[in-house]
C-alpha cells in the first residue's frame, strides 16, 4: 500500500507526495521490533519474558512497534495537509517533534518497561536507542517531503521549459504567417500601382491634331532624350518604340532605336502619356505598354471588331507586328493613314 496525498501551497503550488510502501513499516517494526524485545528482557520484563516462548515475546515488541510506526505515519499524513513544513516550518517542527517522537517514544518505553526499580543505570541506554528509533523514522518521512517537492520543483522548470518553447514556436510561426501576409500584401499592392500606372496609361483621350503630325519633318524634328546618365538628342526619324516598365512601384519609359532594338534607353518620361505630348503626336500608343513611331509603321490591317494589325519596320523582341485594340484604333486610326493605308484582312 503506498501512501499518495495531494499537499497545497501558496500561490496554488500542488504536491504529491509518495511516501515509502506499507511493507517498508513492516519491515521497520520486525527490526526494530527485535531491538525493543531485547530491550524487555534485559529490563523488568524478564520475568514475564521467561513464561513465554521466544517467538510470541518477539512477535508481541514487534506488534506494539508496528502500531507506534502506524500511528506516526498516519499523523505526519495529517499534518502534511494541516501544517506543512512551507507554510509554518516552525510550528510544524514543534508538533511533529511532541505528537510523533516524544509522544511514541514515551509510548514505547512504557510498554517495554525496560527499567526495573533497583537498577536505576538502566534508564537512560534503552530511553536513548528508542527516541533514536523514532527519530530516524521521522527524519526519513521529512527527506521524503522535501525529495518530493524538489522533484515538483524539476518538474515545474521542465514544463515551463517546454511551453516557453512551444510559446517560441508558436512565435516563430505567426511570425513567418506574418511576413507571408506583409510580402503577399506588398505583392498586391505593386500590382495595384502597376495596374493603375496600366490604367492611367489609357486615360489619354484628347483627339490626335493630324495637321500638326503631317507637318512634321522627321529628319528635321529632335527628340530630347535626358537621364540621369547622358542628355542626347535623337532625331524624330531614328525614333523606333517606346516601352512601359513598373519595376518595384517605379514607372520606366524605354527607348529603343531603329538601328539597335535591342538596347534599350532609359527616358525622363514616366508614361507613354508623357512621350505622346512630347513629341506632338508623332509617337502614339498602340496598346497600355508599347509606343510607336509614326515613319516606323510598315503597314496596317484591319481586323474583326474595328482592331488593326500595326506591322513595324523592324521586328522588335522578335515580333514584327502588333495587335491594337478597337478602343485605341478608332483615335489612332487617321494618324496610322498619313503613313500607310489600312487594308482589310
Amino acid at each position: 500500500m503506498k501512501s499518495s496525498q495531494l499537499i497545497m501551497y501558496p500561490k496554488g503550488t500542488e504536491v504529491h507526495v509518495h511516501y515509502p510502501d506499507f511493507i517498508w513499516l513492516c519491515i521497520a517494526s520486525f527490526a526494530f521490533g527485535g531491538v525493543c524485545w531485547y530491550l524487555g528482557y534485559l529490563g523488568s520484563s524478564a520475568a514475564w519474558l521467561e513464561n513465554t516462548s521466544v517467538v510470541v515475546s518477539y512477535l508481541f515488541y514487534v506488534l506494539i512497534v508496528f502500531l507506534a510506526f502506524f500511528y506516526i505515519r498516519a499523523l505526519i499524513i495529517v499534518l502534511d495537509k494541516k501544517q506543512n513544513w512551507l507554510l509554518n516550518p516552525q510550528k510544524r517542527f514543534a508538533t511533529q517533534l511532541f505528537t510523533c517522537c516524544l509522544l511514541p517514544t514515551l509510548f514505547l518505553f512504557g510498554v517495554i518497561r525496560p527499567v526495573a526499580i533497583p537498577k536505576d543505570e538502566w534508564l537512560w541506554l534503552p530511553l536513548l536507542v528508542i527516541f533514536g528509533g523514532v527519530l530516524f523514522l521521522n527524519i526519513l518521512y521529512t527527506t521524503c517531503f522535501f525529495v518530493a517537492l524538489d522533484h515538483k520543483r524539476r518538474c515545474s522548470i521542465l514544463e515551463l521549459e517546454r511551453k516557453v518553447l512551444h510559446r517560441d514556436l508558436k512565435i516563430s510561426i505567426l511570425n513567418e504567417q506574418l511576413q507571408s501576409m506583409s510580402s503577399i500584401e506588398n505583392e498586391a499592392e505593386e500590382i495595384t500601382v502597376a495596374e493603375g500606372a496600366a490604367e492611367k496609361e489609357t486615360d489619354l483621350t484628347e483627339e490626335i491634331d493630324l495637321s500638326r503630325v503631317k507637318s512634321i519633318d522627321p529628319e528635321q524634328e529632335e527628340f530630347l532624350l535626358n537621364n540621369r546618365f547622358l542628355t542626347q538628342k535623337i532625331m524624330y526619324s531614328e525614333l523606333g518604340l517606346f516601352a512601359f516598365e513598373n519595376n518595384n512601384n517605379t514607372p520606366i519609359v524605354q527607348l529603343y532605336l531603329k538601328t539597335d532594338m535591342g538596347e534599350p534607353i532609359a527616358c525622363e518620361q514616366r508614361s507613354l502619356n508623357e512621350v505622346v505630348r512630347d513629341t506632338n503626336g508623332f509617337v502614339q500608343k498602340i496598346g497600355r505598354y508599347h509606343a510607336v513611331a509614326a515613319d516606323m509603321i510598315h503597314a496596317c490591317n484591319l481586323l474583326k471588331g474595328g482592331r488593326l494589325r500595326i506591322v513595324l519596320k523592324v521586328p522588335f523582341e522578335g515580333k514584327v507586328d502588333f495587335e491594337v485594340s478597337a478602343k485605341i484604333a478608332r483615335r489612332i486610326k487617321g494618324w496610322v493613314m498619313l503613313q500607310v493605308p489600312i487594308e482589310k484582312e
